[in-house]
């Protein structure tokens, strides 16, 4: 269904439930709103499949459902903030997304409190800078927070000439009517900083467990995030006055910053993923029994009673 909305926005499709956008949630025929349902139609439906085949296989699926989890809940602290404080009408129907914004966060809260038990590290690791990558994703949470500020606070109106600047020529779509660019800028200040302080002291103090299971989860939602702004500020629905020039030193910094933003992340939670000693286990680990020929999870056996 979302991909159908998207499609019809675009002009794709005709005739599928066009009546919904002015009489159910308007702010769906904006550019966020399209690119969001692009977003929920294809990386969502296709996190949903690897998810029932994971469990349907007996396969650790605590990754995508973590990775869906930040994903989704950024897709709809976004849209409904937007929503109620953008340039659209407000309607009854917007709680129809209710489920949907309590949904990651019940999912997150029980994968979270699933975490795989593992015995605490005691490996003495280097010092940070004796770890060039960790320094490196060190270095990029410290410009990552200072980044998010100072977006955020050019956003609000920063009275500094460079933030004027930078949301005149650099960033325009910040200054969008629908709010939705400014409510993105604004949970990165509120929230992700909250999650690189935290990241900057795992770096900094490696053997922190937890470091994985929360990778994913800013993963999912920078992700989500960061493709839906750019697309967002290049769609035809935004208006051209708020679209940020193609070429030039301005183009050069808007997707320096943003493709950052976007693909660290991501780099940063395959790191977590492979050093369990540092950063903790994430997948969900089966109880298993040696046999001559290898490794095979337990049934109804009686060594998995006295496991």
């Amino acid at each position: 269904m979302a991909l159908g909305i998207a499609l019809q926005i675009d002009g794709y499709i005709s005739n599928f439930i066009g009546f919904y956008f002015a009489e159910g949630e308007p702010y769906l025929n904006t550019a966020h709103g399209t690119v969001i349902n692009y977003w929920d139609g294809t990386v969502h439906f296709f996190l949903y499949l690897a998810m029932i085949v994971l469990f349907c296989n007996r396969l650790s699926y605590r990754e995508v459902g973590l990775y869906w989890a930040g994903s989704l809940l950024n897709s709809m602290v976004v849209l409904l903030l937007g929503a109620v404080t953008g340039n659209h009408p407000i309607k009854l129907s917007i709680f129809v997304n209710t489920p949907y914004l309590l949904l990651p966060i019940i999912t997150s809260v029980k994968l979270l409190h699933e975490r795989p038990p593992q015995a605490r590290s005691f490996l003495q690791f280097p010092n940070i800078f004796k770890r060039p990558v960790d320094f490196l994703f060190l270095l990029y949470f410290g410009a990552a927070l200072c980044i998010s500020i100072y977006r955020a606070l050019a956003a609000m109106g920063g009275n500094y000439s460079s933030m004027k600047l930078y949301v005149k020529d650099y960033d325009p779509y910040l200054r969008d009517p629908t709010n939705f660019p400014f409510i993105q800028v604004s949970s990165y200040a509120y929230f992700f900083v909250t999650y690189y302080l935290f990241a900057i002291y795992g770096l900094l103090c490696p053997g922190q467990h937890w470091m994985a299971d929360w990778s994913l989860i800013h993963a999912g939602a920078a992700a989500q995030g960061q493709m839906t702004y750019i697309l967002g500020a290049r769609h035809h629905h935004t208006n051209w006055a708020f679209r940020f020039d193609t070429s030039g030193p301005e183009a050069s910094i808007f997707y320096g910053i943003n493709l950052t933003l976007l693909l660290v992340p991501q780099l940063f939670a395959i790191w977590c993923l492979c050093d369990v000693e540092k950063f903790g286990r994430s997948n969900t680990v089966y109880k298993m029994q040696v046999e001559e020929n290898g490794l095979m999870p337990l049934e109804n056996s009686d060594a998995k009673k006295k496991l």
